[in-house]
């Protein structure tokens, strides 16, 4: 099969590779332009474009995917098939291009979750499983028909960043799947239950602001959710800081919502229903450190709260 991959981040490259050191032909890459990124904004390509060069492939970086220059790019390489892995809608003209369009690997059990940030939106929901879905591509977002599907089980610490990782295989596996359907002649096309449809929309920043009136769990699950990013995070003593790691023991000291207790090496905060422990926590433009690192260098005075 004659692929041209769509993806951009570090999840998408690990799919690339897969390709790569497949039977199928990579032709080409396309991927988003390079961004200015860390705290001096030096301009940075993609992990996809620096995998792509790493062998050798031409990389397009368009501006406008409706653009008649765009297409007449992706046509003289003739691929068969597009394979989209967290990249952007194609245009409706750009799915006809490809001689088996265009399928995408999607981290969900779709129909549930569809959009931006289907693994952050499985585990704020505090969800036991998840999965990858390979499906074609149309006109309408995470939508089309499904051929491939794998589960994934989302273990207690699970974080989005461990999740993903942890989708890199199965998704490989729904990938390989789904192209050998079509090489075959005998898609499953399975239509989706468009009215068992959820949603996933984009994480904003301000979601990471951490609610200790909400129950253990519901912020045990956020913190895992927006690890790395935005954080689940908190002014303490004055300070912002994130709450990297942390676990809901079943016995702890009786807090208010907020509150603060030290037990030894252990660090506890009241919630709405139940206790929130503690275990990897980050100062605002620190490293994330164990919590025995944190508590040595602040005062554990009476009162200390979360606000």
């Amino acid at each position: 099969m004659k692929i041209v991959f769509m993806g951009t981040p570090d999840f998408a490259a690990h799919f690339l590779e897969h390709l790569v050191a497949s039977d199928n032909e990579v032709l080409a890459v396309v991927t988003q332009p390079d961004r200015p990124a860390g705290r001096g904004r030096v301009l940075t390509a993609p992990p996809v474009k620096v995998a792509a060069q790493n062998h050798g492939l031409p990389v397009l970086q368009p501006l406008d995917l409706h653009s008649p220059e765009f297409e007449a790019d992706l046509r003289k390489f003739d691929a068969d098939l597009f394979v989209v892995v967290a990249y952007s809608i194609l245009p409706k003209n750009i799915l006809g291009v490809a001689r088996f369009g265009a399928v995408n690997v999607h981290g969900s059990l779709l129909p549930k979750y569809r959009g931006a940030a289907p693994v952050q939106r499985a585990i704020a929901d505090g969800l036991a499983e998840t999965g990858v879905t390979v499906f074609r591509l149309d006109e309408k977002m995470d939508h089309g028909p499904i051929l491939a599907q794998r589960t994934v089980v989302i273990d207690h610490q699970d974080t989005t960043a461990s999740l993903l990782e942890k989708m890199v295989a199965p998704g490989c596996e729904a990938l390989d799947d789904a192209i050998a359907q079509l090489n075959n002649g005998c898609e499953k096309d399975l239509t989706q239950d468009h009215a068992q449809a959820s949603g996933a929309p984009k994480i904003k920043k301000e979601e990471g602001l951490l609610d200790f009136s909400l129950p253990a769990m519901v912020i045990h699950n956020r913190i895992r959710a927006f690890n790395p990013w935005p954080g689940g995070y908190g002014k303490l003593g004055g300070r912002m800081v994130y709450l990297r790691k942390t676990d809901t023991p079943e016995n702890g000291p009786k807090l208010v919502p907020g509150e603060v207790a030290f037990d030894g090496k252990r660090f506890f905060v009241g919630t709405g229903d139940g206790v929130l422990e503690v275990l990897e926590i980050q100062a605002e433009g620190k490293k994330p450190m164990p919590v025995a690192d944190f508590m040595r260098g602040i005062q554990k005075r009476e009162g200390l709260a979360f606000c």
